[in-house]
């Protein structure tokens, strides 16, 4: 592990640009860390608004994905979470984050996550974690999250899931459309 941290650098990329070797490493480093099965991340793929890369030249060490979600899984969520009212049919998914085993703790999720927050803007979107990943579990430190109700187990997981939202009212205000700040 010879690269410079500093030399990190982190590209967003819709999933129709990106290379077949890209999309495969993606993948990979998704499937490895645990956040979902790799069946799930491979049929989702083609559905995601965007792809998040960070890494060193070629060397991909860290990925995120914005989803955009039916309303109804997104209606489910909230739901489950114990707080349907909170529901926004405009929120996109923040999701698949993962980071190469050998450079975690070394602030590429810091690096992955600036660039997902760069293009999300001051948009809504909401994120699942498992309970049990204590290292994202609680990303209520984080400035921009906000944990949403009550952590729940779903029919698609193994593990319990913990709902995180940012840029969500309390109450979902339909005149706000996408603008939310």
């Amino acid at each position: 592990m010879t690269e410079n941290i500093e030399n990190l650098r982190t590209i967003v990329l819709r999933p129709q640009d990106c290379s077949e070797k890209m999309k495969e490493k993606f993948v990979q480093l998704v499937a490895a860390g645990g956040e979902a099965e790799e069946h799930r991340v491979r049929y989702s793929l083609p559905y995601s608004e965007v792809l998040i890369f960070t890494g060193f030249g070629n060397t991909i060490i860290g990925v995120g994905a914005l989803l955009r979600p039916k309303t109804i899984y997104i209606q489910h969520l909230f739901e489950c979470a114990g707080e349907p009212q909170m529901s926004n049919p405009y929120s996109i998914e923040s999701c698949w984050l993962s980071v190469s085993e050998a450079y975690r703790g070394k602030g590429v999720w810091r690096h992955n996550n600036s660039a997902k927050l760069d293009y999300i803007g001051d948009r809504p979107y909401h994120t699942i974690r498992r309970v049990a990943n204590k290292s994202v579990a609680d990303l209520s430190k984080e400035q921009e999250y906000v944990h949403v109700g009550k952590d729940f187990f779903s029919p698609i997981s193994k593990h319990k899931l913990r709902l995180m939202a940012a840029n969500h009212d309390p109450v979902f205000d339909p005149s706000k459309k996408l603008r939310y700040s």
